[in-house]
C-alpha cells in the first residue's frame, strides 16, 4: 500500500481557488464537495464492475474520470491511485487492480474527511 502520508488528501490552496471561483460563497464550495462525495462512490463501484468482468478498456475509463475529480481539491494521492489504476488497466493487468481500488476507496474516504473539517473550519 502506497505511504499516503506523503501527501495531504487534499490541498488548501485548491480549496482556496474553489473559494475565489465561487466569489467567496462557502456553499459554492460545499454544493462542489456534496457532489464529489456523491458523485464518486457509484463510480468505485463501477470500477469493481469493471474489474469482475475483465474490461480493462472500461476500468481505465473509469479511472480516468475519476482522475479529473480529483483536481478540484488538490487530492493528489487519490489521483495518482486513479492514475496507477488507469496504467494497469492499459498494460491488461487486471490482477493488480483489486488492491489498487481498495486504497482508491481508501483514499476516498481520507478526502472527505479532510474536505469536511476543512469545510467546518472554514478554509
Amino acid at each position: 500500500m502506497p505511504d499516503s502520508s506523503l501527501h495531504p488528501p487534499i490541498e488548501q490552496a485548491a480549496l482556496a481557488n474553489l473559494r475565489t471561483i465561487g466569489g467567496g460563497d462557502e456553499a459554492f464550495v460545499a454544493e462542489i464537495v456534496q457532489m464529489f462525495r456523491e458523485d464518486t462512490p457509484p463510480h468505485l463501484n463501477e470500477l469493481d464492475e469493471a474489474l469482475a468482468k475483465g474490461d480493462a478498456v472500461r476500468l481505465g475509463k473509469i479511472a480516468h474520470g475519476l482522475k479529473g475529480s480529483a483536481g478540484n481539491f488538490g487530492a493528489k494521492q487519490f489521483r495518482l491511485l486513479t492514475e496507477r489504476i488507469e496504467a494497469l488497466a492499459k498494460a491488461g493487468n487486471l490482477a493488480a487492480a483489486p488492491v489498487a481500488i481498495t486504497e482508491l476507496r481508501a483514499e476516498f474516504a481520507r478526502v472527505l474527511t479532510a474536505l469536511d473539517e476543512a469545510l467546518a473550519a472554514g478554509k
